[in-house]
């Protein structure tokens, strides 16, 4: 009896985590079936350990029931699109995420990471020189991490909580060394694929196509980011969703 009631929980886990834990969305036409090949066997590899409860703490989107959606920006900083990023959200009053890589964060860098930070944006963690850290050991996933943090916290004052591992590159011993720190896997439930598409009018198709309730949106400091940013804000606003800060979105701590 004792075995079937703890079965019945398992099997209630699966279906509650089923219903809150989404896939990762995002297509194009301009894709090729390679690159779909590509981003579907990744997806399916990644999502899987997550809905079923084997990659524990790892994040993917927010409640679905609520039309709350997170805006984040990876490989921050640079002196340009980064500005150009602050400047749109600044103008549409929406605070976001930008997961910062630490050998990027240099001198002449420092002073956008202050203003992402002072202007009330959250400023994280994505690693200190954006491996794969799938190819690491555990001493190198915890140094990259720890390196990056301590960088964040030296120009913010803030030590970040909140990582993002670059190319969504996890594993059972990544997710455990993460775990281990007090850290916590934000993924992505909705890819802009800013970072394969040419065609900013693309990544808006892609993005308020695919959009759903709790979406945490991946999206880049790059050239197709900026000049997609304003039209995403737009129409998703119109389609009646609200941009809320990730931490607000998750219901969680982003700083130590």
């Amino acid at each position: 009896m004792a075995k079937l009631f703890l079965f019945l929980l398992f099997i209630c886990k699966l279906a509650l985590l089923a219903d809150t834990v989404y896939d990762i969305r995002g297509a194009s036409p301009l894709l090729d079936a390679n690159m779909t090949q590509f981003l579907d066997k990744w997806r399916f590899d990644t999502i899987t350990p997550v809905q079923s409860g084997v990659y524990p703490n790892v994040i993917v989107n927010g409640d679905p029931a609520r039309t709350n959606i997170a805006l984040t920006f990876d490989d921050a900083p640079d002196e340009n699109n980064t500005a150009h990023l602050l400047d749109i959200l600044k103008s549409r009053h929406i605070k976001a995420a930008f997961f910062m890589i630490g050998t990027t964060m240099e001198e002449s860098n420092a002073t956008v990471v202050k203003r992402a930070d002072e202007e009330g944006h959250l400023v994280l963690n994505h690693t200190f020189t954006h491996p794969h850290l799938s190819n690491l050991d555990e001493n190198n996933i915890t140094d990259q991490l720890d390196r990056a943090a301590t960088r964040i916290e030296e120009i913010t004052g803030h030590y970040p909580i909140l990582y993002r591992p670059p190319y969504g590159s996890i594993n059972p011993l990544v997710v455990r060394t993460v775990n281990a720190h007090g850290l916590t896997t934000v993924l992505w439930s909705l890819d802009s694929l800013d970072w394969t598409l040419k065609d900013p009018d693309a990544v808006v198709e892609n993005v308020t196509s695919h959009i759903r309730n709790g979406d945490i949106i991946l999206m880049h400091r790059n050239h197709v980011s900026v000049a997609a940013l304003p039209a995403v804000i737009d129409r998703l606003s119109k389609m009646g969703y609200t941009f809320v800060r990730l931490d607000e979105l998750l219901g969680i701590k982003a700083y130590r």
